[in-house]
């Protein structure tokens, strides 16, 4: 395997980065470096040895989007062009379901020739329906529940209800009866010592749940971004 030598202030600069995960690949996609912020997204001790390893041999969920991401690699290598996307897996320090923001572009040496492509992982901040409507337009979305108050079937609903969603409209998207949404809505009203919907909706804001996107609405892929 023909070794990839990268500038050591580029490695100082990755080493250092505890927000952007940095990996470089060859052009048969083996690893040849990444910084313990990449192995943090992807779900990985930190002393497991990535080098001359393709994705595909590494225990990690991601994984089984290789093949996507192995192709995606070729393409930049012949055109010069870099792929942006947002991959949604289980991911990150949390090592839960959530959207990521990666791109990769291709790796030249000093002599202009393609040897391969250094990727970049790092969080995306989704603004809420509900954010917005408050004007809470630096509050993010998050992906782990943040109370266990409510379940993960009565969150769904909360979450549907604060972005505004009737009834009907909940019991569609959810694929249940109005009587079920009706019955998870008495469980939190029990819970929470409320007995309206506007007291429910005040309460999540006040308590800052109304940013929560549960599992329910967050679907594993890999989406390019288009130009």
């Amino acid at each position: 395997m023909e070794q990839i030598k990268l500038p050591a202030n580029l490695i100082s600069m990755f080493e250092k980065d505890p927000v952007v995960g940095w990996a470089v690949k060859d052009k048969n996609s083996c690893f040849h470096y990444v910084n313990n912020t990449f192995k943090t997204w992807q779900t990985i001790s930190h002393n497991f040895d990535y080098e001359g390893l393709n994705i595909r041999d590494v225990p990690v969920p991601v994984a089984e989007f290789c093949d996507i991401f192995n192709q995606q690699e070729r393409k930049i290598e012949l055109t010069g062009k870099p792929v942006r996307a947002i991959t949604t897996h289980i991911q990150g320090s949390e090592k839960i379901m959530q959207p990521a923001y990666n791109i990769q572009e291709a790796l030249y040496d000093e002599h202009k020739k393609c040897i391969g492509t250094i990727i970049s992982v790092r969080p995306v901040r989704i603004i809420t329906p509900t954010s917005l409507m408050n004007g809470k337009i630096m509050q993010h979305a998050t992906f782990e529940s943040p109370s266990e108050i409510f379940t993960e079937k009565e969150w769904e609903v909360v979450y549907l209800l604060v972005c505004g969603m009737g009834l009907k409209e909940i019991s569609s998207i959810l694929s249940i009866t109005v009587d079920a949404v009706n019955g998870r809505l008495r469980s939190c009203y029990k819970k929470t010592d409320l007995n309206s919907l506007s007291d429910l909706k005040v309460y999540c804001r006040d308590n800052k749940f109304d940013n929560y996107i549960p599992l329910f609405f967050l679907k594993k892929g890999h989406i390019v971004i288009r130009d």
